[in-house]
């Protein structure tokens, strides 16, 4: 089955022969309704959230709503979309563990099935059961993820991390937490949290307004410096910091390698403070940072290297 024809049967532009082709495949073994369930799934999550779109730069933009879905498609590993529907005769549906990939230069959202609204940065990966059965609503997360959680104190929320966890009964925070990275960040915007240290076993409490931050191997909290940084589920970035951060931080937004060759860059000597939209570009960023750090910038488009002079 063409997963064209799947987005043209969600989408209700069948004809009644090719309603009659979806039918048929479906009912023909369990293969095809796992593959239905997969492609639907995206589809919802795409369309039927209450911000639904996966965000793109203008190199993304191009190809398209059928290349972006089978990009996450090829690593949402197990979905539950409508099809499940099909099996309700279940009176206890099985556990099933589902993982949502978002590609560098993206971010996305989707919906648990608790209700707790989740957004998701560029190359993160969330792994989470497509229904919370057990004593805690536990998901694991790699990368950086904005979550907005429904309260029940009888099932506390748990975001897992490499090698910290991080407990809420009904909250709003942000925790930064890419696998291949030293650093480890929570902000909490409402409510609290508990967050704890896998090896130590230290456990640090959060109140609003603050984060908690990796010192010397331990968590410690600082105040949140602006609300300006958790836009990106918007499509805004916030900046305010030294302009080689933001160079090395716009290579995970646009997918591209940035090779820093301007000594003045490399020593921290500008800075920058601002916010950008996302689908204004690349380019866009680098003409504003050449007003504050006077710099030229060549772009390889064959090998994806911006080169800065």
């Amino acid at each position: 089955m063409e997963d064209n024809l799947l987005i043209k049967y969600f989408e209700g532009s069948t004809t009644e022969k090719q309603v009659q082709e979806v039918t048929e495949w479906l009912q023909a073994n369990e293969a095809n309704m796992r593959h239905y369930q997969q492609i639907c799934r995206l589809y919802e999550l795409i369309y039927w959230q209450d911000k639904p779109e996966i965000s793109n730069n203008n190199k993304t933009k191009r190809f398209g709503f059928l290349t972006e879905l089978f990009k996450v498609a090829a690593v949402f590993c197990l979905a539950l979309g409508l099809g499940y529907l099909l099996f309700s005769q279940r009176e206890e549906p099985e556990t099933m563990m589902q993982t949502v990939y978002v590609p560098v230069g993206q971010n996305a959202q989707l919906t648990l099935t608790d209700g707790t609204k989740v957004y998701l940065n560029a190359d993160s990966k969330l792994r989470f059961p497509n229904r919370f059965s057990s004593g805690e609503r536990k998901v694991y997360l790699d990368g950086e993820g904005y979550f907005e959680v429904q309260t029940n104190k009888e099932k506390p929320f748990v975001v897992r991390t490499k090698s910290y966890s991080v407990k809420a009964l009904g909250t709003t925070f942000d925790v930064n937490a890419y696998n291949g990275e030293e650093e480890f960040e929570t902000a909490l915007l409402k409510g609290s949290v508990v967050i704890t240290n896998h090896t130590t076993n230290q456990l640090l409490k959060l109140t609003p307004n603050m984060r908690a931050v990796v010192h010397d191997n331990k968590l410690t909290t600082v105040p949140i410096k602006s609300m300006d940084y958790y836009l990106w589920r918007q499509g805004i970035v916030y900046f305010d910091e030294p302009v080689v951060n933001v160079l090395k931080k716009l290579e995970q937004y646009f997918d591209v390698k940035i090779d820093i060759k301007n000594k003045a860059i490399l020593r921290h000597e500008r800075h920058c403070t601002g916010k950008f939209r996302m689908r204004d570009g690349l380019d866009h960023f680098l003409k504003v940072l050449q007003q504050i750090d006077h710099f030229e910038y060549v772009k390889d488009e064959e090998n994806n290297i911006v080169i800065i002079k």
